[in-house]
């Protein structure tokens, strides 16, 4: 009886928290960065709605792993050799003109996607997909930053990336019963056509944070004229080896996660969102765990462990055959190759100087996009040819072969490598 009478008071106690809560993270930011968080709302939720639905309605329409590894190839690459171009336009027309250009092309781009079915047209589109897409990842941190100070920055990147992560939850659990609804409700003949238009409404979803862009203010000082390109740093010698070797697990797989809980397990439709969104989850607690065991072990014997327990998971995944068990792997390899993310971000960021980090990302990014571009579409071929099973043993194999490199590379020869740096410095330019 106590606990009954006293639960509306606790109630109403607590929606008192959680709205003195939401308000003070409303006021702790200006106006221009909710109006840049409402248009990264509208493209996060877009476009994960449409990439968790896309390859599924291209294998509806009888395209098999080979060709859909393809046309994922295609994007990365078009990704990859349209970062140079979309910094040269940040440089000369600023950030927020890029930006328009991205929420304007890529879904006109991603609506013929939908349309224009046949294959050359596919990679072709998915090209100039990536050609746009480059465009977001470019302008997005130096945004944040922008609209942001030194005492809210963190907590700025730390809202759009928690919002960002639980949108593509919530884009999968949409994905999962839109279309069903869908043909129920209009009685469609098959299941793509209702994806097609799951696919067009994502597209209409994207255009809508142009809205938000058009009354955005950037400051100067987030475009740069006549940025400083830094020579490459000789940490990186050790560090892209491993780090190429990882991206080949990391880029693999993700483009077919949705054909294998549907067709190689047997998934309904409703289900695979389901597993989709818990996936969200598992990575979202995976990232916040993984500064604990990085400060208990260290970032290079971390990141090893991290990606031994995911060859485990793809080793299991390849072994089983409940649907259960199948299922926890998926969840556990999603997480665990989400959580590596902090410890190698953050371990090349600290042992390289302020000056060099920009060019040192850049490289990074580009190589492990330029192996992605190649993992994609072969890793399509070995499923078609071979299946998964042994296509999950090939992967948790390179996931080992990458964590005896970290260590091996970047557990000894980091730290020298630093030293023979420092030493070179002094040696060509003394003090007086």
């Amino acid at each position: 009886m106590h606990n009954e009478t006293d639960s509306p008071g606790i109630i109403k106690r607590l929606s008192l928290v959680a709205r003195s809560f939401a308000y003070g993270i409303f006021t702790r930011f200006g106006l221009g960065f909710w109006k840049f968080f409402a248009a990264a709302f509208f493209f996060d939720l877009g476009i994960g709605l449409y990439f968790f639905l896309f390859n599924l309605y291209l294998a509806d329409l009888h395209f098999n792993e080979r060709a859909i590894g393809l046309i994922s190839g295609s994007l990365t690459l078009g990704n990859v050799l349209g970062t140079v171009p979309a910094m040269m336009i940040a440089r000369r027309s600023g950030l927020r003109h890029l930006l328009l250009f991205c929420f304007t092309a890529t879904p006109l781009v991603c609506v013929f996607r939908t349309l224009l079915l046949w294959p050359s047209a596919q990679i072709a589109l998915a090209f100039l997909a990536g050609v746009a897409l480059c465009s977001w990842p470019i302008c997005f941190s130096p945004m944040v930053a922008s609209l942001t100070d030194e005492n809210n920055r963190v907590s700025g990147f730390s809202v759009t990336f928690a919002t960002g992560i639980g949108l593509g939850a919530l884009a999968g659990l949409t994905g999962g019963y839109l279309p069903g609804i869908l043909q129920n409700a209009f009685h469609a003949g098959s299941v793509a056509g209702s994806l097609r238009i799951v696919l067009l409404l994502a597209c209409g979803t994207i255009l809508l944070g142009i809205v938000p862009l058009l009354r955005l203010q950037v400051k100067a000082s987030s475009r740069s004229e006549n940025p400083r390109i830094r020579v490459f740093h000789p940490l990186l010698l050790w560090f892209l080896p491993p780090f190429v070797v990882w991206s080949i697990v990391t880029g693999s797989f993700p483009p077919f996660a949705a054909i294998y809980l549907q067709q190689h397990l047997g998934m309904p439709l409703r289900y695979v969102g389901v597993a989709f969104s818990a996936s969200q989850v598992a990575q979202v607690a995976a990232v916040l765990l993984a500064p604990l065991l990085y400060r208990r072990i260290g970032s290079v014997l971390g990141i090893a462990c991290v990606q031994a327990a995911t060859a485990i998971s793809l080793f299991c995944m390849g072994t089983s055959h409940a649907l259960s068990f199948s299922i926890a792997c998926y969840l556990g390899y999603t997480g665990l190759q989400w959580m590596s993310n902090p410890g190698i971000y953050s371990f090349l960021m600290s042992r390289i100087p302020e000056d060099e980090r920009t060019t040192a990302s850049a490289f990074q990014n580009m190589s492990g996009a330029l192996c992605q571009a190649v993992a994609a579409p072969l890793t399509g071929s070995c499923i078609v040819k071979f299946g998964y099973p042994p296509v999950f043993f090939g992967l948790g194999a390179i996931a080992l072969l990458s964590a005896v490199l970290f260590v091996s590379l970047l557990g000894f020869s980091g730290r020298d490598i630093a030293k023979v740096t420092l030493h070179r410095a002094l040696c060509v330019d003394p003090e007086p």
